[in-house]
């Protein structure tokens, strides 16, 4: 068994298996799956229900946890992110983890929303395809059979 702490953990996890797909596109799941954990975590609140302490806070760190890889990153020197789009995650990521902590002293719906908001439209520009790269992807000529320089 691993003596890691769960932070730990996860972002091993997370720098395991950003290569295996595209970045951008694992990074948009991710946040997509935990924006349908806190709405899960929202509607049953909103439905009345009596929902445990530990639910909450399961949907909260999952995306708290999320949100400190993706701050973690902007520190790192070496990312190509341009320096202003590091600063808006790393103010974002401010924001989700004062969110957190507003949310698990006084657990409303409307707290939430905002989260799940945040959450998916990061996901919702991170899926989309860049420009750049739609314009540059190299393409064969319909005529020209790549293989044929290959012998």
């Amino acid at each position: 068994m691993s003596n890691k702490n769960p932070y730990t953990q996860a972002a091993d996890a997370y720098g395991n298996t950003a290569g295996v797909t595209d970045q951008r596109s694992l990074e948009g799941k991710v946040l997509l799956k935990s924006a349908r954990q806190l709405e899960e975590l929202s509607k049953r609140l909103a439905n009345g229900d009596a929902v445990p302490l530990e639910d909450i806070g399961h949907a909260v760190e999952y995306n708290r946890k999320l949100w400190m890889v993706f701050v973690n990153e902007t520190m790192n020197d070496a990312h190509p992110l341009p320096q202003e789009i590091k600063n808006n995650i790393a103010s974002l990521g401010l924001f989700v983890f004062k969110r957190s902590t507003d949310i698990l002293a006084e657990t409303t719906p409307e707290k939430i929303s905002a989260l799940i908001e945040i959450n998916r439209n990061i996901a919702a520009g991170l899926m989309k395809q860049p420009k750049a790269a739609e314009n540059t992807a190299p393409q064969t000529p319909p005529e020209s059979n790549p293989t044929d320089n290959l012998a």
